[in-house]
């Protein structure tokens, strides 16, 4: 019987085996890979593109100006409050000017004594001179007088200048604004005593109109930026992301004299009139250049185009319909659309919806897209 059993297994599994070389063989599942990818496509469009550069600038006062006395004395008045616009000119503070007041007296009173001996002086030289014609005088004499009488003229001129610089510091002491602009802390007190010496200045004005914002770009846009200064005046705008209302309009006004070797990048400037003074020294802004508009730029939109290792680069409709890598040169990005500088011709293809499911070869079929957004 066990001999019967395991005759009866081999003819059972030989039959199995039979069945299973000869059945028809069944269709396999298609591979994921082997569905089309639905995605939109777009041509690039050639179309009128304003040129323009974009930085992070810093905002500048044309004048920081601190303020020290020229003379020593105690402060005796403040006319103005800390965070005070003041005009060019406009009284700052008061310095105790009694003793040059006392000095440009004194030198008043000496001039008059010294002219009144000056002319006595004079007229002794006139009489000595004549008196040596008629041999009545000698000329020992008239030596004498003559050097007298210089003596006198400088000791004049010494006390006009010694009036002078009375004068002088008296103005000293009446501390005026050397420039328009918005006041700092206020440093010297009222009772203090304020010195040339002073390691601190009595009070810091910043000028803050007009302001001008720098910032540097990559030196391949030196020869653009040029070209647009040579057509005219050449627009530039600020806005920041802290203030999302804030635009305001300048123009470009410098141009450094040399590109930074270790970063390869120029600095400019921007002058702002700052009317409304929307800018504050030491803000951090995003600046926009607008160097004119490029007449027949090839563009995509910006979301069109990946970056990969070896750059950035969109992908095409290839042979039979499967999604092919193409490199491309992007030259800027203007709200949200991308001027291509190499890798596209007006009018080809690119994937715009979908790419991110694609890779080269992969079968794609085109889909209905959501209407562009205009930029």
């Amino acid at each position: 019987m066990p001999r019967i059993a395991t005759i009866a297994a081999l003819i059972a599994a030989a039959a199995v085996g039979w069945y299973l070389a000869t059945r028809p063989p069944t269709a396999e599942a298609p591979k994921a890979e082997s569905r089309p990818q639905p995605v939109v496509l777009r041509p690039a469009e050639a179309r009128p593109m304003p040129v323009r550069l974009t930085a992070v600038g810093t905002v500048q006062a044309l004048a920081v100006v601190p303020v020290r006395p020229r003379v020593e004395g105690e402060v005796v008045k403040v006319h103005f409050a800390e965070g005070d616009e003041v005009a060019e000119g406009a009284p700052l503070f008061s310095l105790d000017a009694r003793a040059a007041e006392a000095a440009r007296r004194q030198a008043e009173a000496s001039l008059l004594r010294d002219r009144a001996q000056l002319e006595r002086a004079r007229a002794d030289l006139a009489r000595y001179t004549e008196l040596l014609k008629v041999g009545s005088a000698t000329q020992q004499k008239l030596e004498q007088a003559t050097a007298d009488a210089a003596v006198l003229e400088a000791a004049v001129k010494a006390d006009q200048a010694a009036i002078d610089n009375a004068r002088l510091a008296i103005e000293y002491a009446a501390i005026r604004a050397p420039v328009p602009g918005r006041t700092g802390a206020i440093n010297a007190k009222l009772g203090s005593l304020a010195r040339p010496t002073d390691a601190l200045p009595m009070v810091t004005i910043t000028r803050m109109r007009p302001v001008t914002v720098a910032f540097s770009v990559a030196e391949s846009n030196l020869p653009r930026i040029r070209a647009a200064l040579a057509a005219g005046a050449v627009e530039a705008s600020v806005g920041s992301a802290a203030d999302p209302a804030l635009d305001v309009k300048g123009r470009l006004t410098f141009i450094d004299s040399a590109i930074d070797t270790q970063t390869g990048t120029i600095g400019l400037k921007a002058t702002f009139a700052n009317d409304d003074t929307s800018l504050w020294p030491g803000q951090f802004v995003t600046i926009t250049l607008v160097l004119g508009t490029e007449a027949e730029a090839v563009t995509v939109p910006a979301e069109a185009v990946q970056t990969g290792q070896q750059g950035n680069y969109v992908f095409v409709p290839g042979a039979d319909n499967r999604a092919e890598l193409r490199p491309v040169t992007i030259d800027r990005i203007v709200d949200g659309v991308a001027v291509i500088a190499k890798g596209l011709a007006a009018g080809d293809k690119v994937v715009v919806e979908g790419q991110m499911r694609l890779a080269a070869g992969i079968a794609i079929a085109e889909r209905g897209a959501n209407p562009p957004a205009k930029p």
